[in-house]
């Protein structure tokens, strides 16, 4: 019985834990905000092959980002650069584990 007792004890322990995702520093210009977790920046396309390919967007600085869904065709480019406004979604886990998951507010190309 007290065996039983400890498990119970140990599970809900654990359960109680949260994760901070650490504050990132880019080059970019980034502003979030605790609200809608806004990130303003700059950076390029990357196509991934891996998890069955995809493309991701790494910032100014490493940070890489993964949008959900897929982007626009316009946007499919490898090496594109791109000024961007994301949307953090902290409670989302991928299977490509690969960058922050991110949804696309709005994106535009820079000119070379």
């Amino acid at each position: 019985m007290r065996i039983a007792i400890l498990i119970v004890l140990i599970t809900l322990g654990a359960s109680c834990q949260t994760t901070q995702v650490p504050e990132q520093q880019t080059e970019t210009m980034e502003t979030k905000t605790p609200m809608n977790h806004l990130i303003r920046g700059s950076g390029k396309i990357v196509w991934n092959d891996f998890e069955g390919g995809f493309y991701g967007i790494e910032a100014q600085g490493g940070i890489r980002y993964y949008p959900l869904g897929s982007l626009e065709e316009e946007f499919r480019v490898d090496g594109l650069q791109v000024r961007f406004e994301l949307q953090m979604k902290p409670g989302v886990m991928t299977t490509v584990m690969w960058g922050t998951p991110v949804s696309v507010v709005s994106m535009e190309k820079i000119s070379p």
